[in-house]
């Protein structure tokens, strides 16, 4: 039975009813009497203790805590949040050798992002490279290999114009507050057994970026687990890099966790390979689309991708039908006829459907940015 929550308003008349009977008035005073003023004042604190009752009581469920309740309940599992991280990559700087660039050397791009060496480097043949790290945390810190850096405050014998080596890669904002909830709640709904499924996907969630986590046990051989992943929400995803696929591995392979300070990971006995999932790109060729403007294309584009996201486990066949009805429910779409593909889309084992293009007869409407 749901417990009746009692107004601010009929609580303070309750209260001034009670008080006219205790003290047998002939009749009830009025809010601005005193006996309205002192009702009106206690109805007021008794609401005030009894939200506060409410809100202790949200916080105890992982699916109506906030977000400090949340941290609270992860931790009795030995679980926390994913904090945000910077970017990480190399820079290949110039000058004569011999030169020294010291650690601690800030570079800047073109968009006003900055990148810290971390360690000091000397010229040698010309050049030297040395690792550095974004100086904030988030995904604008990632940038593509070859971008040009200058050096903020110059150093004698060094190049201001430096090269960023590799892509910075792994930079992640702090993990939403939802997709926590969700990482809490699989793990009460799935406590560890010494190696199922679950456990899998959930140490595979343990690291930030992985988005999905698909387990096949024997397919390498006897005592073999195949975990493969993905990492729809970074910049260069839904592949994850092998930096991802690395760090995943590693985790599942074992660890100390910091909060139990017990030894989580694969059984002794389990043989695990963690693969980053490949894309199988799937064009959609249209013999006729009607509208085509920017604004349906978009929500064809939305409503295509999110079907992929929500179905897109490896090997999986993508139904023709589904493909068109994701099309029909996009906003703005009035007729369309479908040519290519002309069958379902069987993807490989370790493949995900991905929308690669979109197409009305020749002429490409929409592509994926590469």
């Amino acid at each position: 039975m749901v417990w009746p929550i009692t107004s601010l308003k009929d609580r303070e008349e309750r209260l001034r009813a009670g008080i006219t009977a205790g003290l047998k008035l002939t009749t009830t005073p009025g809010r601005m009497s005193n006996i309205g003023v002192l009702s009106a004042e206690i109805a007021g604190e008794i609401d005030d203790i009894h939200q506060h009752i409410a809100w202790q009581a949200r916080q105890r469920f992982t699916r109506t805590a906030n977000e400090e309740g949340l941290l609270d309940i992860a931790t009795e599992f030995g679980m926390t949040r994913h904090e945000a991280k910077a970017a990480v990559g190399e820079i290949t700087v110039t000058g004569s050798n011999g030169a020294v660039l010291p650690g601690g050397s800030r570079f800047q791009d073109a968009a006003g992002g900055f990148y810290v060496t971390a360690s000091e480097v000397s010229i040698a043949a010309g050049s030297a490279t040395v690792a550095a790290t974004a100086e904030t945390t988030g995904i604008a810190g990632n940038l593509g290999a070859g971008t040009t850096l200058s050096l903020v405050s110059p150093v004698a014998g060094i190049a201001a114009a430096a090269t960023a080596t590799t892509a910075f890669t792994e930079g992640r904002e702090i993990e939403e507050i939802e997709a926590f909830r969700a990482r809490i709640l699989f793990r009460q709904a799935n406590p560890p057994i010494g190696g199922n499924d679950a456990d899998y996907v959930r140490l595979a969630f343990d690291v930030a970026g992985v988005t999905h986590a698909w387990v096949t046990p024997l397919a390498m051989g006897l005592g073999t687990v195949t975990v493969r992943i993905a990492a729809y929400d970074d910049p260069t995803g839904p592949v994850a890099s092998e930096t991802l696929r690395q760090s995943v591995a590693n985790h599942i392979e074992g660890y100390i966790n910091p909060i139990t300070n017990q030894w989580e990971g694969r059984p002794a006995t389990a043989q695990v390979f963690v693969i980053a999932a490949t894309l199988n790109p799937i064009d959609l060729v249209f013999d006729s689309l009607t509208p085509t403007d920017s604004k349906t294309l978009a929500a064809i584009v939305a409503n295509v991708q999110s079907l992929f996201r929500s179905i897109g486990e490896p090997g999986v066949t993508v139904r023709r039908s589904w493909i068109t009805g994701a099309v029909s429910a996009a906003v703005g779409e009035n007729y369309h006829k479908l040519a290519i593909p002309a069958d379902d889309v069987i993807c490989g084992v370790n493949d995900m459907p991905w929308l690669s293009r979109i197409l009305l007869g020749a002429d490409v409407l929409w592509e994926a940015t590469p």
